[in-house]
C-alpha cells in the first residue's frame, strides 16, 4: 500500500500554487523550494484547476504516508 502512494506520489507536481496580479491581470505559478531558492513555474489558465487537484492529492497522501510509516512503527514496537 505504501509503495503504491509512493509511485503516484512521484507523479504528481510537488510546490504550492501562488496567483499573482500583473498589471490587473491573474498570473498563476506553481512554485517549490530547490535548495534556498524558491523556483515558480508559470501555469497556464487552463490548466489552474487541475494542478491545484494534484498539488492537494499530493497533500493527502504525503499525510497518509506519515500515518502509514507511524503505524508499521507501532506495529513493529508490538510484535517485538
Amino acid at each position: 500500500m505504501k509503495a503504491a502512494m509512493e509511485r503516484e506520489l512521484s507523479t504528481l507536481p510537488s510546490g504550492y500554487i501562488s496567483k499573482k496580479i500583473i498589471n490587473k491581470n491573474e498570473y498563476y505559478y506553481l512554485q517549490k523550494r530547490v535548495g534556498s531558492k524558491i523556483i515558480g513555474n508559470y501555469i497556464p489558465p487552463e490548466e489552474v484547476q487541475q494542478i491545484e487537484i494534484q498539488v492537494a492529492r499530493r497533500k493527502q497522501l504525503e499525510k497518509l504516508i506519515r500515518e502509514l510509516k507511524i503505524n508499521i512503527k507501532k506495529i513493529e514496537r508490538v510484535v517485538k
